[in-house]
Formats: structure tokens, sequence, C-alpha cells
């Protein structure tokens, strides 16, 4: 955790307290809030910081954050035909768990069914 002692730097000018942690690590702390990978309470707790931190550095560093978006990268073609292999993979699984769910939902309804007409517990 980054620390600072500003004792003559105010917050944006006004007669405030200066700030406990550096600009460059509040920064850091929304940038990884902001990529959606982690909740709030995640990134706060993995910062040791307080969750209401966050929203408060969000307010102040999100539009500077907003406009450093990195442009995706484009994909080379053996990339591209592995992110088509994997999507069709994909698909292939889904309906194999739809598939499996299925049968599950058949046996289950089964096992009810005998346990309540031949009183059989299973």
């Amino acid at each position: 955790m980054q620390k600072t002692n500003n004792l003559g730097q105010n917050r944006k000018g006004k007669g405030g307290r200066s700030f406990q942690h550096s600009h460059a690590f509040m920064r850091k702390v929304v940038a990884d809030y902001l990529s959606g990978s982690q909740s709030m309470a995640e990134v706060a707790a993995r910062y040791s910081v307080n969750a209401n931190q966050i929203g408060h550095w969000k307010s102040l560093f999100s539009s500077e954050l907003e406009q450093r978006t990195i442009l995706p990268t484009v994909m080379t073609e053996e990339e591209q035909k592995e992110l088509d292999a994997l999507k069709k993979q994909n698909e292939a699984l889904l309906k194999k768990l739809e598939y499996a769910n299925l049968q599950v939902f058949g046996l289950q309804t089964m096992i009810d069914i005998a346990e309540e007409q031949f009183k059989i517990e299973i």
C-alpha cells in the first residue's frame, strides 16, 4: 500500500486534508475496479482500503481513466481459427450439458414416481 505525506498539498486546491494514498495508487485501484473482473469489495480487500474510498476515487479519476481505453489488438489468422474452434467446442459442450441436465431431470422424476407409487426409498 503506497502512502504519501503531502502535508502542504490539499485536495484539488481546497482547504481540506491531503490524500493518504498517492494519486498513482488511487488510479491503479480505480482502474482495477473499472476492469470489471472484481467487485468493489473484492478490490478494496485486495488493496486494504475501504470500498467507499474506491467509490470516491472513481468519481475523481474515472473520466481520466476512460480516456486511456486500450484499443483491442487485431487477431492473427491462427488466433481467429483457434477462437472459432473454441466457440464450436463451447456450443457442443453446452448441448451436451443441456442433454445431461434433461437426463438428470428424467431420472429424478422416475425416482420420485417410484418412491411415491411403490413406497420405495431410493
